[in-house]
């Protein structure tokens, strides 16, 4: 398919990858539509483990404008599946969504959603968060604004953020534009990579060898930011054979490699957790 993306791209990866994923059971007792908020879109699925376990909250992406926890019966379901399976339990969202609902309004959901998760399920567990795309921007913003960051150094363990959208300085999509608006004093104020020295969580950053020149220039310059401003390279995993989005759609498929590498992530955190307490 090479690096092209557009919807086109978007349903053949889907139909791609549809056979060959794994959804939870019937019998697993998945909590779906848990109100968070106020609006409609305030909700979110949770997969509980069996075990106390860390949590991983996954933030959809969509190009600001669309996209959703369930974009049919098998994904986003096909996370739940398998991180549960590895001791994971797992949380999908959806957010406030563009050109209704602008900048940071989509952050505000995801401290939104932290907070319900940890007065209502999480048991000593550590909150972990993976973002995609607009998801990853968001998430991206929750780390670094003004409003947030705080609540994300306080309440976050790790944080992945996935082929995002992270400088809004320059080009923008349609949607983007609709949710970062086009004053340029403003989408200063609004780039999460200028604001790096404020992200005290530990982050996972990833590329699809496939990903649109541009939304990989976007991670590149991510990397080189943090690289600068906390005089330490981030861990940065380059995808290869995934396009933009069959990086989160092959999880639970027998393409594991996107999956490892999210759970490597959180166990290597889990373990150091446990080391430094003893």
């Amino acid at each position: 398919m090479g690096s092209l993306f557009n919807e086109e791209i978007l349903q053949r990866t889907i139909a791609l990858y549809e056979p060959y994923v794994e959804v939870p059971p019937s019998t697993q007792s998945v909590e779906r539509d848990l109100s968070f908020g106020s609006h409609s879109r305030n909700v979110l699925d949770f997969f509980p483990c069996e075990r106390p376990s860390p949590i991983l909250l996954f933030v959809h992406g969509g190009g600001f404008v669309g996209g959703g926890k369930n974009i049919n019966a098998k994904f986003y379901s096909n996370l739940g599946k398998y991180f549960t399976d590895r001791g994971i339990a797992t949380a999908l969202m959806n957010y406030r969504l563009a050109p209704e609902f602008v900048w940071p309004q989509a952050a505000e959901d995801i401290a939104k959603a932290v907070k319900w998760l940890n007065e209502n399920r999480a048991h000593n567990q550590r909150i972990y968060i993976l973002g995609q795309s607009a998801g990853a921007c968001h998430l991206s913003t929750y780390l670094t604004g003004e409003d947030f960051h705080e609540h994300a150094a306080t309440h976050i363990a790790g944080a992945v953020l996935m082929s995002g959208f992270y400088d809004a300085r320059g080009p923008m999509s349609p949607g983007a534009r609709s949710y970062f608006g086009e004053n340029s004093l403003q989408c200063d104020e609004r780039s999460p990579i200028l604001a790096t020295p404020r992200i005290k969580t530990p982050v996972l950053l990833t590329l699809a060898q496939y990903d649109p020149a541009g939304m990989a220039l976007q991670t590149l310059a991510l990397a080189s930011q943090l690289t600068q401003t906390q005089q330490s390279s981030p861990p940065l995993a380059w995808l290869k054979d995934h396009n933009h989005v069959s990086t989160v759609l092959s999880i639970g498929s027998p393409q594991d490699d996107v999956g490892d590498l999210i759970t490597q992530f959180i166990k290597e955190i889990e373990t150091q957790r446990v080391e430094v307490s003893q």
